[in-house]
């Protein structure tokens, strides 16, 4: 995908941003926008086979009961689809499961959030916003149901525009950004990262469905007659033409400031 953006094409879901983003940045890019999120830490990975494992300080358990607290969720920084998640209450087992993965995953802790109502909200083209209910689950197990009026009460508007935030930042033309309510009302996003996100009709509630596929069509449509490119790295500009080889990006002089903002 990212030979074909240099060539001049765009591809949905800017495929340059997906070697950026991972939960601990996520959580400095909400910061940015002014965004409430679950404190968060990283915790060091300690690779055995390197040589430089044994340079590589155990955590600040203190710290991080402190800054943290318990409950806890103990997740990989790169994680995906529930893999390695637990939600921990004390300290002995965050540090026997840290010493079960440190090895093979490098783990982020966040704060526990205590939540009354759980959401995702759909984007498309980093604009059109839908917000269902949704009830996590692993496994495939979670549901969805269409949110009840006024449920959202002041904060809706609040959650669609920094749902639209996200997705430009992010380059992301399509995602699902999940969002939960605490009990005195605040918004706080969990997660803002979901590319692919599960979109089946068996799946969404009829109505979602179908503003999910007719705004994803029109966004399809947009782009096609748009002559928009992929925001890339500084120093290289994707290509007018309609396939020319990487070699001609790499070629040419180094893009502008203004034609390499990341916005």
């Amino acid at each position: 995908m990212r030979y074909w953006s240099l060539a001049g094409a765009y591809i949905l879901n800017n495929p340059f941003f997906t070697l950026v983003f991972d939960k601990l940045s996520e959580s400095l890019l909400y910061d940015s926008h002014s965004i409430n999120h679950a404190r968060t830490m990283i915790l060091p990975s300690r690779n055995g086979t390197e040589d430089v494992s044994e340079m590589v300080a155990e955590p600040n358990w203190q710290e991080v009961e402190e800054v943290i607290g318990f409950p806890c969720i103990l997740k990989p920084v790169d994680g995906y689809a529930w893999q390695d998640v637990f939600k921990v209450t004390e300290p002995a087992t965050l540090r026997g499961l840290y010493e079960s993965l440190k090895d093979r995953r490098t783990m982020i802790v966040q704060q526990f959030i205590s939540y009354v109502g759980y959401y995702r909200a759909f984007c498309v083209n980093a604009r059109d916003v839908f917000i269902v209910r949704w009830t996590p689950q692993p496994f495939d197990r979670g549901e969805y149901a269409l949110t009840s009026p006024g449920e959202l009460g002041g904060v809706e508007d609040h959650i669609m525009q920094k749902t639209a935030d996200l997705n430009a930042a992010l380059g992301l033309d399509f995602n699902a950004v999940e969002w939960c309510i605490t009990k005195d009302g605040t918004p706080v996003v969990i997660d803002s990262y979901n590319d692919v996100p599960d979109v089946r009709r068996e799946k969404l509630p009829p109505a979602a469905y179908d503003w999910v596929v007719d705004r994803f069509c029109a966004c399809v449509r947009e782009k096609l007659g748009s002559g928009e490119r992929n925001r890339i790295m500084r120093g290289f500009q994707p290509t007018t033409g309609t396939g020319a080889p990487p070699r001609s990006v790499l070629d040419a002089p180094p893009a502008s400031d203004s034609g390499a903002s990341s916005g």
